[in-house]
């Protein structure tokens, strides 16, 4: 078993999953705030949050999964 400091780093230039989660969130409340506004840029920060939790969704898929399966 090798420990965490013997383990090689090689996502480098990968965005983490949490930081998609966070994004998708403050596109989310945002795009409730301008609804509330009558904004049409709310319906842009409300069909794109979505897609921001799919990545983050992916990303934590890709984490938590073992690394022999595919």
């Amino acid at each position: 078993m090798t420990s965490h400091s013997d383990m090689t780093i090689n996502n480098h230039g990968k965005i983490p999953w949490y930081l998609y989660f966070i994004g998708s969130m403050v596109y989310t409340a945002l795009g409730g705030w301008l609804f509330g506004e009558s904004s049409p840029l709310a319906w842009i920060c409300l069909l794109s949050a979505p897609v921001g939790f799919f990545y983050a969704w992916r990303g934590w898929q890709r984490e938590t999964r073992p690394r022999g399966e595919p």
